[in-house]
């Protein structure tokens, strides 16, 4: 009887000669590992970069050319405003943050940038906004500006705030804090305050009596100047007051001597017969509580 040997069978019933089976791969190394996830993860980056992007149309985000830039600068968001003004403050700080990108942002652009920092009940209003516009209607910077100080900042308290630096006088204040009040209110101050000769006027008029009598005769050429000459002035007065307040006299030495006044020194009993009356005298205060009959003439003469 002939033996034979049965040969191993492959995974699919297939039999495979001991001339013909390989052995399996070596596990691969950790440096190929993370060779191969590195790898990965740049294909994974090169295909998100590589999707389109879409501009905002119709209330939709997006992230137009210049976005990351700009939002590398860290501008701030805004939701509402419990003053109206600080609305007006952030319309500003945006618009700063432009100056600050390396490639000059498009127009249009500028208003999409600003829409993505805007959060809660202004970003509600900005939706509703770009809802009512037509399909093809790009919306500028300046529409931007426009609509939103119109929304958040009501014209009636622009006049509030006009007023308000009209009737503005350093009252109690001193200098400094007269000058952070006044640069607050001077933005809405329109022609009042566009030119650095009428803002010198307006601050000269607020300071008080003092310090306008001593600065009636000085002329500077800026507001800045202006501010450092009133507080300078200022110090002046301070410190005159401190001397004079040093130098007056203190103490028991300083108090009025003591003045006398005539008492009529009369007895407390009805003098008697052929006896000399009361006689005039002066005493000091400490000795007038009470009063001291005359002796008679017999027993000073005993």
């Amino acid at each position: 009887m002939v033996g034979h040997t049965r040969g191993t069978h492959d995974g699919f019933g297939r039999e495979a000669g001991s001339g013909s089976q390989q052995p399996p791969p070596p596990p691969p190394n950790l440096a190929e590992l993370m060779a191969m996830q590195t790898e990965l993860l740049r294909q994974l980056v090169q295909g998100q970069q590589n999707q389109p992007r879409y501009q905002q149309h119709g209330g939709r985000d997006a992230q137009p050319a210049g976005y990351q830039e700009f939002f590398g600068t860290q501008p701030p968001l805004f939701s509402r405003a419990d003053d109206p003004l600080d609305a007006d403050a952030w319309l500003r700080t945006i618009n700063s943050k432009f100056a600050l990108l390396a490639v000059p942002c498009a127009d249009a652009n500028k208003a999409h940038f600003a829409a993505q920092q805007l959060r809660g009940p202004a970003r509600i209003w900005w939706d509703h906004y770009c809802a009512m516009q037509p399909a093809e209607h790009v919306i500028s910077w300046e529409e931007f500006r426009n609509v939103f100080r119109s929304h958040h900042i009501p014209e009636g308290l622009i006049e509030r705030k006009l007023n308000e630096f009209l009737a503005l006088n350093q009252g109690t204040r001193i200098v400094l804090q007269y000058a952070q009040v006044f640069n607050h209110l001077c933005q809405y101050a329109g022609h009042h305050a566009d030119t650095d000769a009428k803002k010198r006027d307006r601050f000269r008029r607020g300071l008080n009596t003092k310090l306008k009598e001593r600065l009636n005769l000085v002329q500077p050429n800026t507001y800045n100047e202006l501010v450092n000459l009133a507080i300078t002035q200022e110090d002046c007065i301070a410190a005159h007051r401190a001397e004079k307040k040093r130098k007056a006299p203190t103490g028991p030495s300083s108090a009025q001597p003591p003045r006398y006044r005539l008492v009529h020194n009369t007895p407390s009993r009805p003098p008697q017969r052929n006896a000399p009356m009361g006689r005039l005298v002066f005493r000091p205060p400490q000795q007038q509580g009470g009063f001291r009959p005359p002796v008679p003439q017999q027993q000073q003469q005993q």
